[in-house]
């Protein structure tokens, strides 16, 4: 997800909100770093997403407001010093966030899906843009084959089918537990941050193109629910969507996120729809059939069903800040929008990523006044990490409290845990740059690694989402983790695009045949 105001207003992009409305400048004239190098980076002036792994292989997803031209990219990381660019394919829509499948076992992906969270006029991708509102337009999930032929891979990239889901699909989850069974499960997050062809206040009972939502509110303005859509992999050209998940907000005063509530520059009258219930980001926990999921005004931990299907209506625990629950919370401060989640290893441990709508580093937000919570400033932007059998509060961290730069962003954003002996997260800051985060100690959440590029332009590091993935390995370099990273969010202009680190330290990074985010399998 994006900050709204540094981009939407008056770009008009439909992704998140914000309070600030001038960019953010980074102050520093040099890169700063620690047990982190800079290998490799590739410009494309475009809005660089999310990244999937599959072998000796990366997907990234782009996108462009002002230049309607999106896609994604494929990069041969063989040697993760000096990735290669296989192919560029246009495909507009945001956020284009990747997933990879291999159906044939030969260590080259050959499915492919993507999210597009964009009213398009079409389904395929040469599709226009359309407006938001317009009740024929499209938005969901996109699904590509591959070609595997090892000696020409990815030559051919086909769109074979498209999934239609309301409020179209911001981010999407792979659940591979029933690969074996021949299918795999996505779950599509999104909200109604704008009125869509059936989504948000203006197109509640749009009778020409309604909800297909849960038959006790199928017309919820408000979204409430998460999409649960079926590919089968004998034939993806039939996937369906097939279930839709109520999301509630239990002990919330109103039982939703309102974006004006965390200050005026955080909402747009007459633009934004004015609350929501619903899911940002789910993650999941393979082994243990556990679903984190990060739904704006709390995040809630569930048990995955033997059919793929996470039980929203009765959460095993939830985790809320003390300021929009009215002093209920088991989080200290406010949090500005539940993000996106991950899990320690072990799944012991769950961490919340709060997406600050505020400015600064640290990030800064000036909520409004209401009944059940003060105003004023809370510092935001910041990632929890909890007790996995309880959601207990066990500590906090933000980069800017090591690092203040004030003329930057860097509120936390994207990231997934390494898997080894130690809980390293790595994670992006937006112009804080990438770092890991050793949580093995969850009390005592200590940064051991980082890279925070110096302005190229206007901008320094411009972070989306950071990864460790060790399936090709340093052909020299040891034990040292490779970690790969995009740029180019709030300044596109200079973005540095998909980009590889080497990260020199040691505890992490088990061998990997493939990755896809929110994905720990």
């Amino acid at each position: 997800m994006l900050r709204f105001a540094r981009l939407v207003l008056p770009a008009a992009l439909a992704v998140a909100v914000s309070a600030g409305t001038v960019p953010a400048v980074a102050t520093h004239n040099a890169d700063k770093h620690k047990n982190m190098d800079l290998l490799f980076r590739s410009p494309n002036a475009k809005t660089n997403s999310d990244i999937a792994f599959w072998g000796d292989y990366a997907v990234h997803g782009y996108y462009r407001n002002d230049q309607p031209v999106g896609g994604f990219r494929i990069f041969d990381i063989a040697d993760p010093a000096r990735p290669v660019l296989l192919r560029d394919f246009p495909c507009d829509g945001a956020q284009v966030d990747p997933i990879l499948w291999d159906r044939n076992g030969n260590e080259i992906p050959d499915l492919l899906l993507t999210a597009v969270d964009r009213t398009m006029e079409g389904p395929q991708c040469g599709a226009a843009r359309a407006a938001h509102d317009d009740p024929d337009g499209w938005e969901g999930v996109r699904i590509f084959t591959l070609s595997d032929d090892p000696a020409n891979p990815f030559q051919n990239i086909t769109q074979i089918d498209t999934v239609y889901t309301d409020c179209g699909a911001h981010t999407i989850t792979l659940w591979p537990g029933r690969a074996a069974q021949g299918e795999l499960i996505v779950y599509v997050s999104s909200y109604p941050l704008r009125p869509g062809p059936t989504c948000g206040t203006e197109n509640a009972g749009n009778a020409t193109n309604p909800y297909d939502g849960d038959p006790g509110s199928p017309d919820d303005p408000e979204h409430g629910v998460i999409q649960i859509v079926e590919v089968p992999l004998d034939d993806p050209a039939d996937a369906e969507e097939i279930n839709q998940q109520p999301i509630d907000y239990p002990g919330d005063p109103d039982n939703r996120i309102e974006w004006c509530e965390r200050g005026p520059g955080a909402c747009a009258p007459g633009v934004l729809e004015p609350a929501a219930r619903a899911c940002h980001d789910i993650a999941v926990h393979v082994q243990l059939r556990l679903a984190a999921g990060a739904c704006a005004e709390q995040g809630q931990l569930w048990t995955i069903g033997p059919n793929g299907i996470p039980n929203t209506s009765n959460p095993l625990w939830v985790s809320d800040d003390d300021v929009s629950a009215g002093g209920d919370g088991n989080i200290p401060g406010a949090i500005d929008f539940f993000h996106s989640a991950t899990f320690s290893n072990d799944g012991s441990v769950v961490n919340w990523i709060d997406e600050s709508f505020g400015d600064g580093c640290p990030t800064i937000t000036m909520w409004e006044p209401r009944t059940w919570q003060p105003g004023g400033p809370h510092l935001t932007g910041r990632m929890f990490f909890v007790d996995g059998g309880t959601g207990d509060f066990l500590s906090e961290f933000q980069v800017g409290m090591l690092r203040p730069e004030p003329g930057a962003y860097c509120s936390a954003h994207m990231g997934l845990p390494v898997p080894g002996s130690r809980d390293l997260l790595v994670n992006a800051w937006y112009m804080g740059g990438v770092d890991i985060v050793d949580f093995t100690d969850p009390t005592n959440p200590r940064e051991v690694a980082y890279y925070d590029m110096a302005p190229d332009g206007p901008g320094g590091s411009d972070n989306w989402s950071a990864y460790s993935y060790r399936g090709p390995s340093f052909r020299r370099g040891g034990r040292a983790l490779p970690v790969y990273a995009t740029d180019g969010v709030h300044q596109p202009d200079t973005a540095r695009g998909f980009l590889s680190f080497r990260a020199n330290i040691r505890g992490g990074g088990s061998r990997l045949d493939h990755l896809n985010p929110q994905t720990q399998e």
